[in-house]
């Protein structure tokens, strides 16, 4: 499956120990209610509610 651009939604914690924010761009490779995620070569495995596919310019966490 070929590698997509996703966008996090809530802050998600990678391999390294690093937290990203909403917002942060990731490359997304998989597909179905999980996913494998990276940041710059950090790995996130992701679920399917923590991240929208394509990129958002502004991701509001104030509601």
């Amino acid at each position: 499956m070929a590698q997509r651009l996703g966008t996090l939604l809530v802050p998600v914690l990678g391999l390294s120990g690093t937290t990203y924010p909403p917002g942060t761009t990731v490359a997304i490779r998989g597909g179905g209610a999980t996913v494998d995620a990276f940041v710059n070569g950090d790995w996130l495995p992701l679920e399917w509610w923590e991240f929208s596919d394509g990129l958002r310019e502004d991701v509001s966490t104030d509601r």
